[in-house]
């Protein structure tokens, strides 16, 4: 028996999505109502949007609490980029339409309280917020960044084999952070205005690829619309309901309207180092957090692929302006701790090479690099104690040096820190500066 369906539409639809599943790659977007996302998943109802998508990415309307009107704006222009540009293939663009700083019914759900368990519901990879607010006659946008705890795991976390020669265990690296500070511009009030009219225009479908074709569609709240095909500087998008139409795949967003787009190009260049390793380009657009970010996966790149004997002082080299290895210094460093973890592995990794082993003066000068990595790794802890593979690490470190009480302590820290999110005040002091061996 065959089953037929009344609506041509829906049968157009079946066609395209039988076709991204065997194809097994999916590039669609959906817009989506925060509170009613919100209320399906405190009534056990929610359903995972695109499932058929390997990258998902959620983007939300950004904090508007001067009443800019730039809120969607913003994170439509963001979300339009994310699903026409993306650096891989296969994804879904979640776009969150509500005020995430609006109280939730009687939850009082606000900010984080938002936007964790949706994409933690969605199985989202990567997700943007953000806030706009009033400076002087212009505005400032800043927009953040999420990463999710598996993303982290399977395309951020690294682990280094210590040589017998130096010590026991593996040192662990998770790069960071995992929620940061992306971008902070500052727009005039000509520049800002730009970016409702661009905004509005791409939630608006043509019935040609130019821009004097008539609006045939617009992109619909709680439906699937997926890519079908590109023609030079368009796309052509199709909707649910059968309808197709054309929008500007590039060259949508120019002047100051293009800095936002460093935003959407670091996390789409994040999703395609998980797929082939291919490192984000580092743009100037982008904040400290993010630069770091970046910097640190360039560091392990060199470490883990490069037998080249200097492999290690070429980490050092993009790690230092980031993570001085100064007596005493305890301000966090942008990505917090994760970059002097990563300073510090790589100065073991140092140490481990034959040509760096041979130039130590016994073990005397061994015990005293490995206390140094050990006080480097403490001081940054005592300033970011949420860091786990720090923690780790320092268990390792004054395990091998024999000083079983802060190992373990080092050990209960790391423990609770997983755990928890955070430990109450930081115990672990780092231990006496090491005194000049004697000739």
């Amino acid at each position: 028996m065959m089953l037929t369906h009344k609506n041509p539409g829906f049968l157009m639809w079946l066609v395209v999505l039988a076709t991204l599943l065997f194809a097994g790659s999916a590039s669609a977007g959906m817009q989506l109502d925060i509170e009613k996302e919100l209320q399906l998943l405190r009534d056990g109802q929610a359903q995972k949007h695109i499932g058929m998508a390997r990258y998902r990415f959620a983007v939300f309307t950004f904090e508007d609490p001067d009443n800019t009107g730039l809120g969607n704006a913003v994170a439509s222009i963001l979300s339009h980029d994310l699903l026409m540009n993306s650096k891989v293939s296969s994804i879904g663009v979640l776009r969150y339409v509500g005020d995430l700083s609006k109280a939730s019914g009687d939850q009082q759900l606000r900010y984080f309280d938002k936007v964790e368990p949706l994409i933690e519901s969605q199985g989202v990879q990567v997700a943007i917020w953000g806030s706009i607010r009033r400076s002087g006659e212009g505005v400032r946008i800043d927009s953040f960044m999420q990463l999710s705890p598996s993303v982290m795991r399977s395309a951020f976390s690294f682990s280094f084999s210590m040589p017998p020669e130096i010590g026991r265990g593996r040192l662990v690296h998770r790069i960071g952070p995992d929620r940061m500070l992306t971008q902070r511009i500052a727009l005039s009030p000509e520049q800002a205005g730009k970016l409702v009219p661009v905004a509005v225009d791409l939630d608006r479908l043509r019935a040609a690829p130019n821009d004097h074709a008539p609006y045939v569609a617009q992109l619909p709240l709680g439906s699937v619309y997926y890519v079908q095909r590109r023609q030079g500087e368009w796309i052509q998008v199709g909707l649910q309901s059968g309808q197709s139409g054309w929008l500007h795949s590039t060259g949508f967003c120019t002047g100051s309207c293009a800095s936002l787009l460093s935003v959407s190009r670091f996390a789409s260049g994040l999703m395609a180092y998980d797929d082939r390793a291919s490192l984000p380009e580092l743009s100037e657009k982008l904040a400290p957090d993010a630069k770091a970010f970046i910097d640190q996966l360039w560091a392990v790149e060199v470490l883990n692929g490069a037998p080249a004997k200097y492999a290690e002082q070429e980490a050092l080299y993009r790690l230092d302006p980031w993570c001085p290895a100064k007596s005493g210094e305890q301000a966090i460093p942008p990505g917090g701790a994760a970059i002097c973890n990563l300073h510090a592995i790589a100065r073991l990794i140092g140490l481990s090479r034959k040509a760096a082993w041979q130039q130590l003066q016994g073990g005397q000068m061994k015990e005293d690099t490995m206390r140094s990595v050990a006080d480097e790794l403490a001081r940054i802890s005592m300033s970011d104690p949420r860091h786990v593979p720090t923690l780790k690490n320092l268990a390792t470190l004054f395990d091998f040096l024999g000083d079983v009480e802060p190992a373990r302590l080092a050990t209960r820290l790391a423990d609770e820190a997983a755990s928890t999110g955070h430990i109450p005040v930081h115990e672990l002091a780092p231990s006496p500066e090491p005194q000049p061996s004697k000739p």
